[in-house]
């Protein structure tokens, strides 16, 4: 199982999140956790912006004034979410390691 951990310093722009997109292909990571995604609105289509294929989950916290965004985004192959949620800063997924990941 392959882990990328990634401050971007703004997802805003469409080539920054091919540029992520690119890295997560060529590495094959299975987890990719994005810091400073510094968006305010976290839709649907970033997740498939960043995801090389559709058999994936995530999780978010929009940005709180001028800093932070959180993004977890993986493969349904390695990891099963059963819940997530956002507190101060911090973004939180529970779920289950599957198997075949590992």
């Amino acid at each position: 199982m392959k882990v990328m951990s990634f401050n971007v310093r703004g997802l805003g722009q469409r080539m920054k999140r091919k540029d992520v997109k690119q890295m997560i292909i060529q590495n094959k990571i299975d987890i990719c956790c994005i810091q400073e995604s510094k968006l305010e609105k976290t839709e649907q289509i970033i997740g498939r912006e960043l995801w090389y294929n559709s058999n994936f989950d995530w999780a978010w916290k929009d940005v709180e004034g001028r800093s932070g965004g959180i993004i977890s985004i993986w493969s349904r192959r390695v990891f099963s979410k059963i819940s997530s949620w956002h507190i101060s800063g911090m973004l939180v997924v529970n779920g289950i390691w599957l198997e075949d990941g590992m």
